[in-house]
């Protein structure tokens, strides 16, 4: 391999450096990407030992280095140019010997990374507080220090043909069924795509072309959590580069278990869980039901409150489902808006948003304070899903839900749940029904938390 061939690949790159050394009576040459390698282990443990070998031909030397000359724990050989270049860019430092077909590789990465930290979404009391990091072999150290067991596998692969993101598929032997993991990795086979950066482009590439908005894959910073999703059967994927793990097949039963359900005891997960369910049905329905009933079914309403509610609407010059949409749309705007600011801001401008929507629109009758307490509290319902994925697609059905009560009354109401259920029967993530354990004779596992038994495995929820 000529040392021209990879200078010609880094051309014009201010980070790409080159070193020559003198080795043996051989002029070698040394290629490093300066922030990716560290240049006291290059000097220490590849330059050093190469400088001490013996005096011989360069193939003689290519020998010596590669069977223990030199010091570097890792070594591996290159036998093309891009070869060469795909170690550059991992952080080995190539050595070109001259006349030799193939350059040694040696790993000398730098140890410049984001350092195990607690988790900031998915928050418990009592589990465990290392989340993932950006660095995909700091991710499975992580894994490896809660499943000890050698059956646990990880394939490593490369996807995006300019990224070269390295994609690790994570099983347990075993305990996964074969063809889930057979059926993961042909996916990832028959990927073609220029970058894999966000989390959205690897669930969409992974799930392919999907017409929904709930999510076919389950993400999830938490280490403990992901092996959980390992123990239960799931595949899980890795992508260097973002501090998170994604777990297929997906549920709705999944999607609705939190991390503090393994926190505490099984009759405490129970009736939270059994809340929670109760809490999504409210964000989805609340707006919906009320802005029917208002309009076409107030025989439904009790008297005092629908005498309370038809006070308060007496001055207001809008229409109950304008008032609804309205409302939900505010609620969605001041959600974005303090998501995209920073911390401190963002906060202030969520309180401050919320008293002027609120409070400003209710004095000056442009909406009921019915209408803003019924859309208030199913947006806080929406905010008890430990799954952000799941809460969002809750969120449009939610528009949806009211606008089909504000023109059809209960009618609309029951086509737009009845919709939403024959869209969620529908589909499957990685074979596996998408409304498990629902789908299922026995549906009991999605609202109990079993005990742990003999082995520490949870049961079937």
């Amino acid at each position: 391999m000529r040392a021209e061939d990879i200078r010609a690949i880094f051309q014009n790159a201010g980070d790409f450096e080159e070193r020559t050394v003198r080795a043996g009576g051989q002029t070698l040459t040394a290629f490093f990407i300066d922030g990716l390698t560290s240049g006291g282990d290059i000097a220490e443990y590849v330059v050093r030992p190469l400088t001490e070998l013996a005096p011989g031909s360069a193939a003689e030397l290519y020998a010596r280095a590669r069977d223990g000359g030199v010091w570097c724990a890792s070594v591996s050989e290159a036998d093309t140019p891009d070869a060469a270049a795909q170690k550059l860019v991992n952080g080995f430092c190539v050595v070109v010997f001259p006349g030799v077909e193939t350059a040694l590789c040696f790993e000398t990465k730098t140890g410049e990374k984001r350092g195990v930290s607690a988790p900031e979404s998915e928050n418990t009391v009592k589990g465990a507080k290392d989340a993932f990091t950006e660095t995909v072999r700091t991710n499975t150290s992580l894994i490896r220090r809660h499943l000890r067991t050698p059956r646990l596998r990880l394939e490593e692969s490369v996807l995006g043909t300019r990224t070269l993101t390295n994609v690790t598929l994570c099983y347990v032997d075993g305990v996964t069924p074969p063809e889930r993991v057979e059926r993961m990795r042909a996916r990832l086979g028959e990927l073609q795509l220029e970058a894999l950066l966000s989390p959205a482009s690897v669930e969409e590439s992974v799930t392919g072309a999907r017409r929904t908005a709930f999510p076919m894959m389950q993400y999830t910073e938490r280490t403990d959590k992901f092996c959980e999703g390992l123990l239960a059967g799931q595949v899980g994927l890795l992508v260097d580069g973002l501090p998170e793990g994604f777990l297929a097949p997906v549920s709705l039963g999944r999607l609705m278990q939190s991390p503090e359900d393994r926190a505490v005891d099984h009759v405490s997960a129970t009736c939270v869980r059994v809340l929670r369910y109760f809490a999504g049905l409210a964000s989805l329905l609340l707006p919906g039901l009320y802005a029917a009933m208002a309009m076409y079914h107030q025989g439904m309403i009790p008297t005092k409150l629908l005498e309370a509610i038809i006070e308060s609407k007496q001055n207001v010059p809008f229409p109950t489902i304008l008032e609804v949409l309205g409302l939900l749309a505010a609620f969605e705007i001041l959600q974005e808006a303090g998501l995209h600011l920073p911390q401190a801001i963002g906060t202030a401008v969520s309180i401050i948003g919320g008293l002027v929507v609120g409070t400003a629109a209710v004095d000056a009758k442009l909406v009921s304070p019915a209408a803003l307490i019924v859309t208030a509290s199913a947006g806080i319902c929406g905010f008890a899903l430990p799954s952000r994925d799941l809460s969002d697609a809750l969120r449009i059905w939610r528009f949806v839900l009211a606008a089909l009560g504000g023109l059809a009354g209960l009618f609309g109401v029951t086509v737009g749940v009845l919709a939403l259920l024959l869209h969620l029967s529908g589909l499957s993530s990685l074979g596996e029904a998408y409304l498990a354990p629902f789908s299922a004779v026995r549906a009991g596992g999605a609202f109990v938390r079993r005990r742990y038994g003999r082995r520490g495995r949870e049961g079937s929820a």
